[in-house]
């Protein structure tokens, strides 16, 4: 636990003090290294189920989709990258598994680069849709930290509060989360969410109001205990208890990104449809 504690301290460390010297340019470089650990850990996974993804392929195309969504056209260039990048890998796969008179490769190949960068990017479009609707940097940088926040909060409060009352099993996916961690990190990530926007306030857009970030936070709680359950059925279908040891008391990088994946896109469409 205090390694988790000390793990978790160290890396928001690190996240503030590249934010802070290089500005969105580290963020979105964060976002892919981040992306491209992750693509590789759950390639790893699908090796050990018996899957035989195409791992350089996949491992190619994921930065592609990450900083062809900022530094590439509009806010939509991700989609268009990761469109391109799925037809390409797909065809590739087809044609070298066709030869070898199976089709083994097609699925977790583009299931990773589906799940993990396509997702991912939209912290990417999240601050594209910022830059575009006239708030300075500070504005794109806020909103994707309080997504962060807020989903890796909701695991930490549930953690804490689980360990105290859980009683009640979530999932036999993972046997140790409980219905009263569940509803502790929903509320702690309610807390956590004005916090964010109580310290940034002067950041935040117009429309952020405090019963809003309240309101948001908690489905993306609830979706960040629903992505953390997707690596955990992947983890125990692999027989593994952690996707890597890079992380002192975390694990490996999809330990660490596993609760974001699901709440980047669904943070994106909240900001897209109740505040710009």
């Amino acid at each position: 636990m205090k390694q988790r504690i000390l793990s978790f301290t160290v890396l928001w460390l690190i996240v503030t003090v590249s934010l802070l010297l290089f500005g969105i340019h580290a963020g979105v470089f964060l976002v892919a290294a981040l992306a491209f650990f992750t693509q590789m850990e759950l390639y790893q996974l699908f090796d050990k189920m018996g899957l035989k993804p195409m791992k350089a392929l996949g491992l190619i195309c994921g930065p592609l989709i990450i900083f062809g969504s900022y530094y590439i056209g509009s806010g939509d260039a991700g989609t268009d990258i990761f469109i391109l990048c799925f037809l390409v890998s797909a065809l590739t796969i087809i044609s070298k598994d066709l030869q070898a008179g199976r089709l083994r490769s097609f699925m977790p190949t583009l299931f990773g680069l589906l799940y993990v960068p396509y997702l991912l990017h939209f912290f990417i479009k999240v601050v594209k849709m910022s830059e575009l609707n006239g708030h300075p940097d500070g504005t794109a940088i806020f909103l994707t930290i309080w997504i962060v926040a807020v989903a890796k909060c909701t695991d930490v409060g549930g953690l804490l509060v689980g360990m105290q009352i859980g009683k009640t099993p979530l999932s036999v996916i993972s046997p140790k989360k409980t219905y009263e961690g569940a509803l502790g990190g929903i509320a702690f990530a309610v807390l956590i969410g004005l916090f964010v926007l109580g310290i940034f306030n002067s950041y935040a857009p117009e429309g952020f109001t405090w019963w809003l970030s309240a309101l948001m936070a908690i489905p993306i709680g609830i979706a960040s205990i629903a992505s953390d359950l997707v690596e955990s059925a992947f983890k125990r279908q692999a027989e593994v208890k952690d996707s890597g040891n890079i992380i002192p008391g975390i694990g490996g990088i999809f330990d660490l990104t596993d609760s974001l994946i699901l709440t980047a896109p669904l943070g994106y469409l909240l900001f897209k449809y109740l505040i710009f």
